[in-house]
């Protein structure tokens, strides 16, 4: 969570102040997407309830992946907390051209058309693929000091997020 919020700094050193910065993060109203949900161990579906129950944070939990009603299954508290199920469908072209600047700010970075071939030649709007293009992205500028977002970055990073069979 720590890095997921671009928080600044050095991880800390303790548990209690990694908690303690990521809750003073969750402050700002925020909206926190976790895919492959129903992968994520009881103690990690612990440790988001504890994000969502804390009085200082304003989040919505969205737990996406298929069979996530099964993963909350083992934790009553927070399935208790559930407000709607909801199935999405791929995204339009357009609309999965738009979503992405909202679903993270590295995307607001990037061109109109050059999301558009994103969208065309790779993700075909399909958030799981935009959310794991977005992880490879986000690391590559951080561990890259002359990267920039370009066509030929995005394709040697569609490889990694898909390889060819």
């Amino acid at each position: 969570m720590f890095d997921a919020l671009a928080l600044p700094g050095r991880f800390p050193h303790t548990s209690a102040l990694a908690d303690a910065a990521v809750a003073g993060a969750l402050g700002e109203a925020r909206v926190l997407v976790v895919d492959e949900a129903q992968r994520l161990p009881v103690p990690c579906l612990e440790y988001l309830q504890s994000l969502w129950d804390h009085p200082d944070t304003r989040i919505t939990l969205l737990l996406c992946g298929a069979g996530s009603e099964r993963a909350l299954a083992r934790l009553p508290h927070l399935a208790s907390r559930i407000g709607a199920w909801q199935e999405v469908p791929r995204l339009p072209g357009a609309e999965a051209v738009d979503v992405m600047t909202g679903f993270h700010p590295l995307w607001r970075t990037v061109s109109v058309p050059d999301r558009a071939w994103i969208d065309q030649s790779f993700a075909h709007g399909t958030l799981r693929t935009w959310a794991a293009l977005t992880a490879h992205l986000q690391n590559a500028l951080l561990t890259t000091a002359d990267a920039a977002v370009d066509r030929a970055l995005l394709g040697r990073l569609f490889q990694r997020v898909a390889p060819p069979l």
